[in-house]
C-alpha cells in the first residue's frame, strides 16, 4: 500500500516555534501537534494520538506532561467506583475489628 503525502503550506513564521524538544523535523513537530490536538479535542483516545505521532505511548505521555497537558481522565464514574470500593473496604475492616473481639 502506497503512503500517501498530504502537503501542506505551513505559515513561514511558525517555523521558529516548531522542531520541539522530542522531534528530529518539523514533519514530526506538525504530526505531534496534530496528535496532541485531537486527543485534547477527544476526538481519538491517548493509544490513538501515540500512534498518529508515531511515538509510544510513554513517550506520547511525556510530551504531553512536558506541554502541561493532563493525560488521564478521572471521570464522575470513576469517583463513583473508589467511593464504593473504599466504602466496601471500610465495611470489611469493620467486620474484621469485630471479629478479633
Amino acid at each position: 500500500m502506497e503512503e500517501s503525502k498530504a502537503k501542506v503550506g505551513i505559515n513561514p513564521e511558525f517555523l521558529p516555534f516548531l522542531k520541539g524538544a522530542h522531534v528530529n523535523s518539523v514533519d514530526e513537530d506538525v504530526n505531534i501537534s496534530l496528535a496532541m490536538y485531537l486527543f485534547t479535542a477527544r476526538k481519538v483516545t491517548l493509544a490513538r494520538a501515540a500512534e498518529l505521532s508515531g511515538k509510544s505511548i510513554s513517550d506520547f505521555i511525556q510530551i504531553l506532561i512536558d506541554h502541561n497537558i493532563h493525560w488521564a481522565e478521572y471521570t464522575e464514574e470513576h469517583k463513583k467506583q473508589d467511593d464504593e470500593t473504599i466504602e466496601f473496604i471500610l465495611k470489611e475492616d469493620g467486620k474484621q475489628d469485630e471479629s478479633n473481639m
